[in-house]
């Protein structure tokens, strides 16, 4: 099954409720916003800056699984409140902008967060499925570096671009010596911690 770049099949028995609660204490910082809904079998995370446009992530439980979807628009962080908290910061006292200052230079150091997004979805995933013991579960997909398409995680070159694959796994579980890469935190066959600290 081919899935859009913004889309991915996770597998292992994790819920869509379980992994939205998961990405939304995650992200929530100072510097982001987060709002999680869920409803049945499917559920909704929007992670945003302050002052910027959100990335929703859009997780449906299937058979074996969860389906993530991933898109940027504007729905429940309203631009217009976040205008106007400024505008009544400024009129009742403009010396209470330099308060917003931190806020700001934050906003600025902000970078493109959704493969921040993908990494811990892959991770939590990943701790799921160790601790279930499902070491013989699927993969979870290989993300081209060139186009960002899921791949199967058996596939050595992009079935849509035709690049390479990430093949370097330097990280090696001391227990079991299974391979990783280099972002993994937890052992996908044991569940031992890969990361020291």
């Amino acid at each position: 099954m081919t899935l859009p770049a913004n889309q991915r099949m996770f597998h292992g028995g994790i819920r869509a409720a379980a992994l939205a609660d998961q990405l939304g204490a995650r992200f929530n910082d100072r510097q982001r916003r987060v709002k999680v809904q869920s409803q049945g079998d499917t559920a909704l995370v929007q992670i945003g800056s302050k002052h910027g446009t959100p990335v929703t992530v859009h997780i449906a439980d299937t058979d074996g699984g969860v389906l993530v979807t991933m898109s940027r628009d504007r729905n429940w962080l309203d631009k217009v409140a976040d205008s106007s908290e400024m505008m009544e910061r400024a009129a009742s006292s403009p010396l209470s902008l330099l308060a917003m200052i931190p806020d700001i230079v934050g906003e600025l150091n902000q970078e493109n967060i959704a493969p921040k997004i993908w990494d811990a979805i892959n991770d939590l995933c990943a701790l799921t499925r160790s601790l279930a013991g499902e070491s013989s579960a699927p993969g979870n997909p290989k993300v081209c570096e060139f186009c960002g398409t899921s791949n199967d995680p058996d596939l050595d070159i992009c079935f849509s671009c035709g690049g390479a694959l990430p093949v370097d796994l330097p990280r090696v579980c001391p227990k079991c010596s299974r391979k990783h890469t280099s972002d993994a935190l937890f052992c996908q066959a044991c569940g031992t911690r890969l990361v020291v600290g």
